[in-house]
């Protein structure tokens, strides 16, 4: 993999099983419009060979040459295997440099092989352009997955994000108006959970920094009243919200929200859900009060996860550490809840030597910090704690970092399959609980930050526990499954009941 990425300008990551052999595979996706860029520097598709190896497929289909921002490898036909959408921020008009004009794509996995279908899919329409994340969800509730396709409006007067609506058979109609979606919908990254647990998927849009609640019935609308809560006050043009994801921060079983800013220095910002109130969730602002600092370089990426697996939520922003070789991620570990707020190790970054920041680098001898532009954390080896693909550009460049901390404790990941509902199990709940306690409460989504998008899977840190109680709510069904006593340390595999 490092001749391949050395050098490379990484603005993509795609993880999930593209062979069916059970271990992740890893999409990339580059930018490769800039001059004397080398011919290698194309979108590649890295197999997983056994024991963390990754071989590089050569397939030519999807070695494009683009500027591609966002991807995702997702069961769009419902046949078992993982199609993929590849999202360019492509520009309209006509460059010398082809990589600038380079449309989007959409993939059939066709027995491990990818087949351009972008054309007559109807997600890849000759206006689309300045593509950047992608979203999946089933907005409709017809066991078929959607896209919300974003676009930004970096270099236009309006974003025209769009949703496709999932036909069957790899077709999609364009339902943004129909849906109750802004035509004129701009944002970078994008973040989908059923914010106020009503049994729906929502939306937030960064950059918009605009939530959208579905209303049933294929219908979005926005929560108006939480554009203030959302509002950063930009200090200019170029301090926006970048990824966001929902996640469960204090254990109360309902979805908070973490931002990242593509800004120096970054104010991210964490957001508390305190409850619905007609139908609306109450989103509030605790960052200060939690002790997250002002970062000092872009954390345009984050991330909620057990990264010890304590049984306790911790923090991610993509800005880590940085002395010669040596990476730490910022990582704010999880204390557990104390007068009704959650409460995280935060670490120092007072005193860092932030002289390099502009090259995303640091001098020698000194410790500071960079920045990485994406990557969800997963579990690539499957040894139960979480790794990282981090993708960057030169100088700090990509890397393929994994998780050795000597402290850990047992885990459980849980996959869904379904029958009623999307074969990939995408809006299901699952909540861990431990003699009546909830441990954990996650949603299977493959919202992976910025520019990332991560296995349909939920991680469980559980301490010392040897088993948990699962609880797994799926989209349509009243009745949830209940597992008594699921032992730790495995992957487990969770079938929807036949309708």
């Amino acid at each position: 993999m490092a001749g391949h990425i050395a050098g490379s300008l990484n603005h993509a990551v795609a993880w999930g099983d593209v062979d069916g052999d059970g271990q992740l595979d890893l999409f990339l996706g580059n930018f490769c419009d800039r001059p004397g860029e080398p011919a290698r520097h194309t979108n590649a598709l890295f197999h997983q060979a056994g024991k963390g190896e990754f071989v590089r497929s050569m397939m030519r289909e999807i070695e494009t040459r683009g500027r591609t921002s966002g991807a995702v490898l997702a069961d769009l036909d419902n046949d078992g295997d993982l199609d993929l959408y590849v999202n360019n921020n492509r520009h309209t008009k006509p460059s010398d440099r082809k990589a600038k004009n380079e449309p989007s794509a959409l993939y059939r996995n066709d027995g491990g092989r990818f087949v351009n279908v972008g054309a007559e899919s109807g997600t890849c329409p000759a206006d689309g352009a300045f593509g950047r994340d992608v979203g999946v969800l089933d907005y409709d509730g017809d066991g078929l997955l959607d896209l919300l396709v974003i676009e930004d409006e970096v270099f236009r007067q309006a974003g025209h994000s769009r949703l496709y609506r999932n036909l069957g058979g790899m077709k999609f109609e364009n339902v943004t108006a129909e849906a109750g979606l802004p035509p004129d919908l701009h944002g970078f990254g994008v973040a989908i959970a059923d914010a106020n647990d009503d049994g729906w998927p929502d939306i937030y849009v960064c950059g918009s920094d605009r939530l959208f609640l579905s209303a049933g019935g294929g219908r979005f609308k926005e929560a108006e009243s939480l554009r203030t809560v959302f509002d950063i006050g930009s200090r200019n043009a170029e301090e926006y919200v970048c990824g966001a994801v929902f996640g469960d921060i204090d254990n109360d079983g309902d979805a908070d929200l973490i931002v990242g800013t593509h800004f120096a220095p970054s104010r991210v910002r964490v957001y508390l859900n305190e409850g619905v109130k007609g139908g609306t969730p109450e989103f509030r602002n605790v960052t200060k009060e939690l002790g997250v600092p002002e970062l000092p370089h872009k954390a345009p990426t984050c991330a909620v996860g057990d990264f010890d697996n304590d049984g306790l939520p911790d923090l991610y922003w993509s800005v880590w550490f940085a002395e010669g070789k040596e990476r730490e991620p910022f990582i704010c570990r999880g204390l557990g809840v104390k007068d009704g707020l959650p409460r995280f190790a935060v670490p120092s970054v007072d005193g860092l030597d932030m002289s390099l920041r502009r090259k995303n680098a640091v001098p020698a001898g000194k410790r500071g910090m960079v920045y990485y532009v994406d990557g969800p954390p997963v579990d690539y080896d499957g040894d139960g704690d979480l790794d990282f693909f981090a993708g960057a550009w030169p100088e700090e460049g990509s890397r393929l970092l994994r998780c050795e901390s000597p402290v850990k404790g047992n885990w459980l990941q849980v996959g869904v399959v379904g029958t009623k509902m999307n074969r990939m199990g995408i809006g299901a709940k699952v909540r861990a609980a431990s003699g009546g306690e909830l441990v954990g409460y996650r949603e299977v989504s493959l919202s992976g930050g910025y520019s990332g998008s991560a296995p349909a899977v939920v991680h469980f840190g559980l301490g010392a526990r040897t088993s948990v109680d699962l609880e797994v709510v799926f989209p349509g069904r009243r009745e949830p499954l209940r597992l008594k006593a699921v032992k730790a340390n495995q992957r487990l595999v969770v079938m929807e009941p036949a309708p």
